[in-house]
């Protein structure tokens, strides 16, 4: 049989010669445009020399075509933009007070160096409570619903109250809280040049870590609010900053399990060097019996042994050196007189004295973000109270829901996140509208008859106290520096 032999390769065979011509050259194309001059079509031939116009800039193209939009976090575009809120004073005219000249020099010197806009809040005027008057562009700014910017009849995004709750009320920094991103400082000559120093140096010879997130939860249980507060914003939050591999350094001083004492918070603030705080606890509000004390320590935080927790002992060989402190506690960040909440409980309760009492007081900001924000290496930024928050306002009653879902966020999306502190908390705000919203439907409701209304009329008016109560103290332009990308966290 015989083997199978290939065949021999054959040679290839020449292509067809075709007569299709070489293109023409594009310069050499006549072009014709759909264009009439009344006697004949438009054509015509390339400009020599050739591609000069195709070198030259490109004045078209989507950079000038989409709309710039600005970058919320950038108070430095007059789109956004930075203003201080001062009182109106009396003897100066219209022109001074569109400055910022009868301001404390540090305060002068940080609108200079801003460029800020400056805005009065005028304590007599019949719409007090619902503007604020912009000297320099001419008319009253309504803070509800002003354009955002620096113009004319614009109001900032961040606004920075410069004065004591006594000479700008609680009232109007709750107000702007849903619209705006609002601080205060209410500090001494000293505490505000070291503070205004810091701030415009960007705390730059800092050493506090950003790999070292601190929470201290007191936890007393047998149904006390503090064990809510340690489940739902300490532990949780702990859990977050320990899953995340650039806080290798976080730490939980857990009431629920060891001592949370005021000493072991010294010790491990001075150890850790923190750049975020988070303190669960309650607020000193008393003796009630002794007004002098219960102002001395009012909204000092109270540790596992029911002792209040000192500033001056935090920053014996602790400095605050740019962190940032998140406190819940009952007026951790001050007092407002009357009470958002008065009259909501019985005055012979112990919840309806301790407002009533600490309301007598009067408007003022805590001792302690005072001490932090004013040290010679100052807090960044002091988020507390100004009135007390309630289980049913953490948890919605019904259902146990958890309602703070949006302040962890805030807390470890936005400000860990390299959030200005201001625009970080907007978050918590958010449903503020919403709460509002349903306190005005659950009162028609309740007008038309429904007398089960009433219950979530008064649910939803204090769960929007309870948020809008929650201040910022501090300039909320503030951000705390994010780790180098790669960067291996300390041991």
């Amino acid at each position: 049989m015989p083997c199978d032999v290939p065949e021999e390769p054959q040679a290839p065979t020449a292509p067809e010669t075709t007569n299709t011509p070489e293109p023409t050259a594009l310069r050499d194309i006549e072009v014709r445009a759909n264009a009439f001059t009344g006697e004949e079509a438009a054509t015509g031939s390339f400009a020599e020399p050739w591609g000069r116009w195709a070198v030259g800039a490109v004045d078209v193209g989507a950079p000038h075509l989409v709309p710039s939009v600005a970058d919320p976090a950038d108070w430095a575009d007059a789109r956004v933009g930075w203003g201080v809120i001062l009182p109106e004073r009396d003897g100066l005219d219209a022109t001074a007070l569109g400055t910022a000249d009868d301001a404390p020099e540090p305060i002068r010197e940080l609108v200079r160096q801003r460029g800020g806009k400056v805005l009065r809040y005028r304590p007599d005027a019949a719409t007090t409570q619902w503007v604020l008057r912009d000297y320099a562009g001419g008319g009253d700014l309504f803070t509800a619903a002003s354009p955002v910017g620096t113009g004319p009849k614009q109001l900032p995004s961040y606004l920075l109250i410069a004065a004591s709750p006594v000479e700008v009320p609680w009232q109007i920094q709750y107000a702007l809280n849903p619209v705006r991103h609002v601080g205060r400082l209410d500090l001494d000559a000293d505490g505000l040049d070291h503070y205004v120093t810091a701030l415009l140096g960007g705390w730059a010879d800092s050493t506090a870590q950003y790999a070292a997130p601190l929470v201290w939860s007191v936890d007393h249980g047998g149904g006390d609010i503090t064990t809510l507060m340690r489940d739902l914003v300490g532990a949780t939050l702990h859990q977050t900053f320990a899953a995340d591999s650039d806080m290798t350094g976080a730490t939980f001083i857990d009431g629920s399990a060891a001592e949370a004492s005021g000493a072991v918070l010294a010790a491990e603030l001075t150890r850790c060097r923190p750049l975020v705080v988070v303190t669960t606890s309650h607020g000193k509000t008393g003796p009630l019996s002794d007004p002098a004390v219960m102002q001395r320590d009012l909204g000092m935080l109270v540790d596992s042994a029911q002792q209040v927790v000192d500033p001056a002992a935090l920053t014996t060989a602790w400095a605050p050196d740019g962190a940032v402190w998140f406190a819940q506690a009952c007026c951790s960040a001050g007092a407002d007189q009357p009470s958002a909440y008065e009259g909501l409980f019985a005055a012979t309760g112990s919840v309806g004295r301790v407002l009533s009492e600490v309301a007598r007081l009067g408007a003022q900001t805590a001792p302690t973000p005072r001490a932090l924000l004013g040290a010679s290496k100052p807090l960044r930024a002091w988020i507390g109270q100004v009135e007390p928050t309630f289980n049913w306002t953490m948890e919605f009653p019904p259902n146990q829901q958890d309602l703070t879902d949006s302040l962890r966020r805030a807390v470890y999306e936005g400000i860990c996140g390299g959030r200005p502190v201001g625009m970080a908390l907007a978050s918590y705000y958010d449903a503020v509208g919403s709460l509002l919203v349903n306190h005005g439907r659950a009162l028609k409701q309740f007008n038309s008859g429904g007398t089960s209304a009433l219950d979530l009329a008064t649910y939803s008016k204090a769960t929007a106290y309870d948020r809008v109560s929650t201040v910022l103290l501090g300039d909320p332009t503030v951000a705390i520096p994010l780790p180098a990308p790669g960067a291996t966290p300390p041991p």
